[in-house]
């Protein structure tokens, strides 16, 4: 086993990497691109607010009740073949929520809902397996990868739609033409990998015939609900920022560039700090650093200057970007194994993602109460104070299987 690990270098396998960088790029955008164009589908579908609000929730529901299924599919078809069945049912999503009426659009987000659940789940644990030795590198780039998209979905969703007379659905058919490119890439992992991964598997688990019970993990639980909180940070700056931006003073558009921005803001730390955390043995430091630029950034919130603003959304940014890759690296490093990191990243995200969905509604709930998107702002930064309680004992070095 450990000859075949050592021909898998990311210098030698580029292939690999540009499938996974493909594969990635299909996680975040598609449920980012929705938010600028959704005054667009509200008209087009005929759809009050209440029920525009559900279509951001759907797909966070979703992972909560998927991603713990994730392993036992994965169990049976290898992870290899799991991606590949997987990105055939996103672009099948993609093509259903712009083919015709409210029915299919919310059908297409169920659908993609339960791929990228999988796409989520998958992709730490295959990583781990297929480059042991740059597990920290590997996670770097699809991270990366996942908010740069991300913020591209954001960014072009409304310029597209702007230059066709089929609006909204040229914007999010864009990401049809990513998932179609990762699906062509992926064919010969689907092939070749997972003969490859049953036979490393199964050496695997002579060395080791311990099960893994993730429920009953305290690290696993830390893990969980340090990714439920960064989850929850991001989806409630995505949904309510730019209202926040606005009460401030800003021009819509302005608000806007600066989610942008935001987004952006988040992809150096995305590479960096899987690299970093993966060379430590313990990343409490880390956590530490990721607390600070929260409680700075959020705190700049407050303020109705532009530039401090600006200065707020881009350290907010950081921290983010940082938050969301140490949990991906988690999801690797705090197992032994590629079952015990899959058990892992199915039930950290299915806790992360139950915990998110609270968030945009919390807010929302918050400032109908008080008026104030103040309120709103407190709320960010208890929330970075909740990842620092719970991030703190997950960077601890210890796995899953010394505790299960």
């Amino acid at each position: 086993m450990s000859e075949l690990y050592r021909t898998h270098r990311i210098n030698e396998r580029w292939g690999v990497i540009i499938a996974i960088v493909f594969i990635a790029s299909t996680l975040r955008a598609p449920l980012t691109s929705v938010g600028p164009v959704i005054e667009e589908i509200k008209q087009v579908m005929e759809i009050d607010n209440s029920v525009a609000g559900i279509l951001t929730t759907i797909p966070l529901i979703i992972f909560a009740i998927v991603s713990p299924l994730v392993s036992k599919v994965t169990s049976r078809l290898t992870m290899s073949r799991t991606i590949f069945y997987s990105t055939i049912l996103l672009i099948v999503a993609l093509f259903l929520r712009i083919a015709g009426d409210f029915n299919l659009f919310i059908i297409g987000t169920l659908l993609l809902g339960i791929a990228t659940a999988f796409g989520n789940v998958v992709l730490p644990s295959y990583v781990k397996w297929y480059f042991p030795m740059q597990i920290g590198l590997a996670t770097g780039i699809y991270s990366g990868t996942m908010n740069f998209t991300a913020g591209l979905g954001g960014g072009l969703s409304f310029p597209l739609s702007e230059i066709s007379p089929i609006g909204f659905r040229l914007s999010l058919s864009f990401w049809i033409i990513f998932g179609v490119i990762a699906l062509l890439l992926w064919i010969p992992k689907a092939r070749t990998g997972a003969k490859l991964e049953q036979a490393t598997v199964d050496q695997s688990k002579l060395k080791t015939s311990k099960k893994v019970n993730i429920v009953k993990s305290k690290l696993a639980w830390m893990v969980a609900l340090t990714m439920g909180f960064q989850s929850m940070v991001f989806y409630t700056m995505v949904a309510w920022v730019p209202s926040i931006l606005i009460d401030r003073g800003l021009e819509p558009t302005t608000a806007g560039y600066l989610l942008m921005l935001n987004q952006f803001s988040q992809v150096p730390m995305t590479f960096i700090f899987p690299i970093v955390a993966s060379k430590l043995k313990d990343q409490r430091i880390l956590v530490v650093i990721i607390t600070i630029l929260f409680l700075i950034g959020f705190s700049l919130f407050f303020t109705q200057s532009l530039v401090l603003l600006i200065i707020g959304i881009v350290i907010a940014g950081l921290a983010m970007g940082a938050c969301f890759s140490l949990c991906m690296t988690f999801f690797s490093i705090r197992a032994n194994t590629s079952e015990g990191s899959i058990s892992l990243s199915g039930f950290g995200q299915s806790v992360g993602y139950l915990i998110a969905a609270i968030g945009p509604f919390l807010i929302g709930y918050l400032y109908d109460a008080t008026g104030s998107w103040n309120s709103g702002v407190v709320a960010l930064i208890i929330m970075s104070i909740l990842i620092f309680i719970f991030g703190y004992p997950a960077a601890k070095n210890k796995v899953v299987e010394d505790e299960t």
